[in-house]
């Protein structure tokens, strides 16, 4: 059995984005691992039964540009990986994460 990979984009600020995807894919499966590069995308794996692939799908392509995917109309409870990558249309390339200093 393949995996699936899926390709999508937002236009929404980086963390709305992520919180957005992150609450629709919960209702569905979970995330079991994902990484940030820079400010520009996000790759996640997702586990879900394959009959709720579908449904993923459709409430996800509300949230975020998907590219086309083939349905699956699965009946079957077998766990599947998907792969999901975002690309974020306002990310720069240049992610800034601001340590405070610590005094002493």
């Amino acid at each position: 059995m393949k995996n699936i990979f899926w390709a999508g984009f937002s236009d929404d600020e980086r963390h709305i984005a992520i919180n957005k995807i992150q609450n629709t894919v919960s209702k569905y499966g979970d995330i079991v691992d994902f990484h940030l590069f820079s400010d520009i995308s996000l790759s996640m794996a997702i586990e879900i039964e394959e009959l709720k692939i579908d449904k993923l799908y459709k409430e996800l392509s509300k949230v975020i540009g998907l590219e086309q995917a083939e349905y699956m109309n699965s009946t079957s409870t077998k766990e599947r990986k998907l792969y999901l990558n975002i690309t974020f249309a306002k990310g720069t390339g240049n992610l800034k994460i601001e340590v405070p200093t610590i005094p002493g």
